[in-house]
């Protein structure tokens, strides 16, 4: 875009200050015309001035402002481009209201499949190893899948019995605890499944019936009890199980505020990292928080019946509403943030959900009880606890313009993920390719893990296939998606859904670059691989 102060022609530069160009003949002071060498030489001395291509060094050093704008546009929207290839939408933050953030993003979920498909999840639990946990209440058994939703194995003998009624499920270090309200117990288990103990207070085992589990880093841990219906409680345990506390009575409220310390149906409960307990009050619409001696502190208003709870590290409390589909957000002061979900059948839709979990990548894990399924969800860009201070001056809006500035030399760096088949390497090892590939710095081939055995030790040009190709795990959500769509098989199922992540698919088999064409995602052979991603010698 040319500046409105740009000499334009003559006509425009007497409202800069220059003087008008007089395009009569040039005169002698007799009035006769000039000679045409005096001429030549006034050309010749104002072309120097101007230089190459008649611009002055003002001109020249404005074209190259405005090349350089023009370039630095470029590359913001490459970088917004690839921002939306990878986020599904313009990376942009909304600062009009000072501690509310955009909502979390739906990714995939974790259902299971045949006799291992999930039937009314209740309680989600994330390990450190990225396992997840799901009480699989229809079953009265507990599900391990791994955090892409690929199943892993199923559990529900206990070390008094099996699993009769369980409800949540934690994980709490090397060990999962499940509440249990029919056997009126909490099973504790290592990560394998295997049973190591069962807690059942002694003065409490004919009454107290466990919903909500939290232990903390010392070993002591909070239970929200609701066996009697005139005394639903928080109770609060040493590590060895000695009651240390009980809180709460049974009351049902018309208001926010009223009865403080009264619970009607408490199912959830968790603690921040300044000791605040978090207690979600169900039928009451409400969380109430007390300090670790039980003394109450403050109210939180929900929307709707708040059910399980989880806080992250910036004490930001997700709870996820029964009634009004969502899952909730508030700061560590009880301050509504944001809220994701709403009710419905379709990916990103809930169905009366019930309880939430974290990892640390960071990703929300939400049951989706009527819906049969895990939800996964992620943050858009960063956590929340950098996106709560809106930009208060121009200084701080230009600071939000900076991070995209430093990404630009990632996103030109980044590798090209090539997924390839057994077919196509021995296509590429016949045509002697294998050497200019493995020299491409900024590409990566990469294969399902059960083709390892096929690569490791196998060396061809002097370079190690085993080191070239790097193998993955896939989304099984994603396969099972492609599967039920498409009718794929299971191969086919799982290499198209690990391409849709990467650039291409690179395969001989033309029915295979066929299936992947149908499904949207780009196949190769070797000849268009080497074209597109290599270069040949000509």
């Amino acid at each position: 875009m040319v500046p409105d102060d740009y000499p334009i022609d003559d006509a425009g530069l007497s409202g800069l200050g220059v003087p008008d160009v007089d395009h009569t003949e040039a005169q002698t002071p007799d009035g006769m015309p000039e000679d045409a060498g005096a001429l030549v030489g006034r050309e010749s001395r104002r072309e120097r001035k101007q230089g190459p291509g008649g611009l002055t060094g003002r001109e020249r050093r404005r074209r190259w402002f405005l090349l350089l704008l023009l370039l630095l546009l470029l590359l913001l929207l490459g970088y917004s481009t690839y921002f939306y290839s990878e986020n599904k939408r313009l990376p942009l933050t909304d600062f009009e209201t000072e501690g509310v953030v955009q909502p979390l993003e739906y990714l995939y979920s974790i259902t299971g499949e045949g006799v291992d498909q999930l039937d009314i999840p209740l309680g989600v639990g994330v390990a450190k190893d990225g396992r997840v946990y799901v009480v699989d209440f229809a079953r009265r058994r507990v599900s391990v899948f791994t955090n892409n939703g690929r199943f892993i194995k199923s559990f529900n003998k206990t070390a008094s019995g099996v699993l009769k009624n369980p409800v949540q499920v934690l994980v709490a270090g090397e060990e999962v605890w499940v509440t249990d309200r029919r056997s009126r117990t909490i099973e504790i288990f290592d990560l394998e499944g295997k049973p190591l103990r069962t807690f059942a207070p002694e003065e409490e085992s004919e009454t107290w019936s466990p919903m909500a589990v939290f232990v903390q880093p010392a070993g002591d841990f909070w239970v929200t009890d609701v066996g009697s219906q005139s005394e639903h409680r928080l109770l609060h345990f040493s590590k060895g199980g000695d009651l240390l506390l009980a809180i709460g009575g049974t009351q049902r409220v018309d208001s926010l505020e009223a009865a403080p310390g009264k619970f009607y149906f408490p199912t959830g409960v968790a603690v921040a990292s300044d000791g605040r307990v978090f207690v979600s009050d169900g039928n009451n619409r409400r969380l109430q928080v007390f300090d670790q001696n039980g003394e109450f502190l403050s109210f939180v208003d929900t929307s709707g019946i708040p059910r399980g709870i989880a806080i992250d590290e910036y004490d930001r409390v997700y709870v996820v509403d029964a009634a009004a589909h969502t899952v909730e957000i508030f700061s560590s002061k009880g301050d509504r943030m944001t809220q994701f979900g709403a009710r419905g059948l379709g990916p990103g839709q809930f169905n009366y959900p019930n309880y939430v979990a974290l990892d640390d990548r960071p990703h929300v894990y939400v049951s989706d009880r009527e819906n049969d399924q895990v939800q996964v969800w992620g943050w858009p860009v960063t956590p929340p606890e950098a996106l709560e201070e809106a930009a208060k001056s121009p200084w701080a809006w230009g600071a939000c313009g900076l991070p995209p500035l430093f990404l630009i030399p990632f996103f030109f760096l980044r590798k090209k993920r090539v997924v390839v088949t057994p077919d196509f390497i021995e296509v590429l090892v016949a045509a002697e390719y294998v050497e200019a590939t493995a020299k491409k710095r900024r590409l990566r081939l990469v294969a399902p893990r059960e083709d390892g055995p096929l690569y490791q030790g196998r060396v061809e040009e002097d370079v190690d296939l085993g080191e070239l190709i790097k193998l993955e795990d896939y989304s099984e959500s994603d396969a099972r998606v492609l599967r039920e769509r498409h009718g794929f098989n299971e191969r086919e199922s799982m290499l198209i859904a690990m391409a849709d992540r990467a650039k291409a698919l690179a395969t001989e088999d033309a029915d295979l670059r066929r299936l992947a064409e149908t499904a949207d995602v780009r196949a190769v052979n070797v000849g268009e691989f080497m074209d597109m991603f290599v270069g040949r010698k000509r």
